[in-house]
């Protein structure tokens, strides 16, 4: 009985065993193909157009179209900037990081050492524009300066500076000399330049063939400086290097006094 029983058993395990494999060669299972996904383009940053501050001097505090370097507003804007005004106290726009500032008078001055300032932080230096900077300009020690002054008006150290009186600015006083225009028309073909340039980089670096800009951190690559030549003793003023006409600023500062030009014959003190 007991035999039959395993007998029995045994043959149960045999039939619900299943047939050997038999050899042949293997199957790799191909794997399936990656899901295709529509390729979706990151959508691009607008680049915001270039910046100018317009600094005004001293008691120009409103904009305006007649007087001051806020006129300069509107046919900048034609030439694709945006804009920003101030006085030369810079109330309403510390902070700011323009790619050019253009000052009249002590906003002037002003754009000298904010830019100085900038470019010490590790942004990149903006062009300077001034008109007539006083009552002391600093030295420029940005790559681009340019001073437009009439006689009697302080150069401005490491600058291009221009006689506003030769330029066709003649019979002009102090404060309406950057509404003249003969000014407007050296200012407007400087930024005419800078917009020219910006827009050259900003294409190729959308073509790949210029870097990225610095970010406000990093600092600049060291500029090589040719070396000063050296100092020659002062020279006497000659009468063609001395003011044509003196216009005496129609606003004072404490402790400032005006600078005293030699009297040619033919023209008033």
């Amino acid at each position: 009985m007991s035999f039959a029983l395993a007998g029995l058993m045994a043959g149960l395990v045999t039939l619900m065993s299943p047939p050997p494999a038999q050899a042949g060669p293997a199957v790799v299972p191909t794997p399936p193909p990656p899901p295709v996904e529509a390729a979706q383009e990151a959508p691009s940053t607008p680049v915001q157009p270039p910046l100018v501050l317009l600094l005004d001097g001293l008691g120009v505090y409103v904009e305006s179209d007649y007087i001051g370097v806020s006129a300069l507003t509107r046919p900048l804007a034609r030439q694709g900037f945006r804009t920003r005004t101030d006085s030369h106290l810079m109330l309403k726009t510390k902070g700011l990081v323009p790619d050019v500032i253009i000052g009249h008078s002590m906003g002037g001055e002003t754009a000298l050492r904010y830019a100085t300032e900038l470019a010490r932080a590790g942004y990149k230096p903006p062009l300077v524009i001034t008109i007539d900077a006083a009552p002391a300009p600093p030295a420029c020690t940005v790559p681009r300066c340019i001073n437009i002054a009439g006689p009697g008006f302080s150069r401005v150290r490491g600058a291009q500076n221009i006689s506003a009186w030769d330029a066709g600015a003649r019979f002009r006083n102090h404060a309406q000399l950057p509404t003249h225009p003969a000014v407007e028309n050296l200012i407007l073909q400087e930024t005419a330049r800078w917009m020219a340039g910006w827009r050259g980089r900003a294409q190729a670096k959308e073509q790949g063939r210029e870097p990225a800009p610095r970010g406000p951190g990093a600092k600049p690559a060291p500029q090589v400086r040719a070396p000063a030549p050296p100092a020659s003793p002062p020279r006497a003023p000659s009468p063609a290097t001395l003011p044509k006409m003196w216009t005496t600023p129609g606003w004072s500062v404490p402790g400032w006094t005006l600078p005293s030009w030699p009297t040619l014959p033919g023209q008033g003190g």
